[in-house]
C-alpha cells in the first residue's frame, strides 16, 4: 500500500520551488487469530471473527436490497 510522505512534505512545504512530494510504501499487517497459551483461539476472538462475518454479510446483502 503506498501512503503520502507527510514528514517530507512538511520539512519543504515553504520552498520557493514548491514542496516535494513523496510516495512510501507501508506494509499492512497480517490479520491472524487471537489464540491462547496452547494455540487455541481465544472465546473472544471467535466471537469478534464471528460478528465481523456477520455485519460483512449484512452489509453486502443491505447493498443488494438497496442497488
Amino acid at each position: 500500500m503506498h501512503k503520502f510522505d507527510l514528514n517530507t512534505y512538511n520539512l519543504t512545504k515553504d520552498l520557493p520551488g514548491g514542496p516535494t512530494l513523496a510516495v512510501v510504501d507501508e506494509e499492512i499487517p497480517e490479520v491472524q487469530m487471537i489464540v491462547d497459551e496452547h494455540g487455541q483461539p481465544t472465546h473472544g476472538g471467535l466471537t469478534g471473527y464471528m460478528l465481523a462475518y456477520i455485519l460483512m454479510a449484512a452489509f453486502v446483502g443491505g447493498l443488494f436490497l438497496v442497488l
